[in-house]
């Protein structure tokens, strides 16, 4: 009779009839939860081996046989991509403490949106906030098998628990944007950086400051290397004081060395004529204190920032912006995955994309 105790030919061993046996049966005896045995049984989940072997060792005892529909289901992917926000940051990482950086993340949101409504593709978006006593700081995402593949934006180095996590689980397709790795998107910010100032030579600047952050990140360095080889490039004049790093979160302390320096420069009598800003926070600064010292923007001084367009627009003199081609740069991690969930080669695993430069009102030919 369905659902009755049977005796075993020895007479010693008890088994219950599988119509009868349910995960949460397996889940009792084993000690976990039902979600957990569901991970062990499918395949598709990240457990540990010894925990995987404990339940299925658990699900044979008690004659555990799931129906064929769930075995279909076992042999098919989730049909999910993900899209993982690492809010885990550098400068976290040298500190030890909480990224207490602005994190722009609006443009991986929305580009990832688009790619995967554009491709049909069903999609989950998971932000990871930094280790703390109630986080791990890694994916649950990934560690629920709830997602075949995954576009990473934010740390992936070692040291950072994502990191680490992937490293463990060498099984999981990702691709990173916009930070290296084996498989990558990057923002060619030097190239973007190189054709800016191009465009100011042409329109007849020579004395040319710059601003950057941190160089132990991608971008900031990129700008720095951009700056370093449009001025070889097009013969441009510059000064040590004329290359400004400020690097570290974002504080009032900051914001105060900012003024500071844009203030000594623009004040002295053999000044620049335009200056390139590694941050819109920094360029408000910049045209905020030429207004004080009676420096008309963009007539007397040209503006450049690196940045997104939404940001430049809350400004009173909207800037010329170097904004990541993000469109493009989704679009092509997206394809680098699904090529990668599909086994096929991938030719470039390192792609980079180079910036547009939007216009704005920050920028004009030097008079006189």
């Amino acid at each position: 009779m369905s659902g009755s105790m049977t005796q075993s030919q020895s007479g010693t061993k008890l088994t219950v009839a599988e119509s009868n046996v349910r995960i949460k049966d397996v889940a009792r005896r084993a000690k976990v939860a039902p979600s957990t045995v569901s991970l062990a049984l499918s395949g598709n989940g990240y457990i540990s081996d010894e925990k995987r072997e404990h339940i299925l060792r658990v699900a044979n005892e008690m004659n555990y046989r799931p129906k064929m529909a769930a075995r279909l289901l076992r042999a098919h992917t989730t049909g999910y991509m993900g899209l993982i926000v690492n809010a885990y940051g550098q400068d976290a990482k040298r500190r030890g403490t909480q990224v207490v950086d602005y994190m722009p993340v609006g443009w991986q949101v929305t580009s990832f949106l688009e790619a995967c409504r554009n491709e049909g593709l069903r999609h989950q978006i998971e932000f990871i906030q930094p280790p703390s006593e109630e986080h791990k700081g890694v994916s649950e995402l990934i560690e629920g098998g709830m997602i075949d593949g995954a576009v990473i934006s934010g740390l992936v180095e070692k040291d950072c628990p994502l990191g680490n996590m992937l490293r463990d689980k060498p099984q999981f397709p990702w691709v990173s944007l916009d930070e290296p790795a084996e498989y990558c998107v990057l923002s060619a910010t030097d190239q973007g950086v190189e054709q800016a100032m191009q465009y100011l030579a042409a329109l007849g600047h020579q004395k040319i400051a710059v601003t950057f952050g941190d160089v132990n990140c991608l971008q900031h360095a990129q700008v720095k290397q951009g700056y370093e080889s449009a001025v070889k490039q097009f013969s441009l004049k510059t000064q040590s004081k004329w290359i400004a790093q400020f690097p570290g979160a974002i504080t009032e302390a900051l914001r105060k060395k900012e003024t500071r320096w844009a203030h000594d420069i623009l004040s002295s009598k053999n000044r620049p004529t335009a200056i390139f800003c590694g941050g819109i926070g920094t360029a408000a600064i910049v045209m905020h204190t030429a207004a004080q010292l009676g420096i008309d923007v963009p007539s007397q001084l040209s503006v450049i920032a690196v940045g997104f367009g939404v940001d430049a627009s809350m400004q009173a003199i909207v800037p010329t912006m170097l904004e990541r081609d993000h469109r493009s740069m989704m679009t092509a991690a997206l394809s680098m995955l699904r090529a990668r969930l599909q086994d096929r080669i991938v030719e470039e695993p390192v792609q980079r994309f180079v910036p547009n430069l939007i216009h704005g009102q920050s920028v004009a030919r030097v008079h006189g």
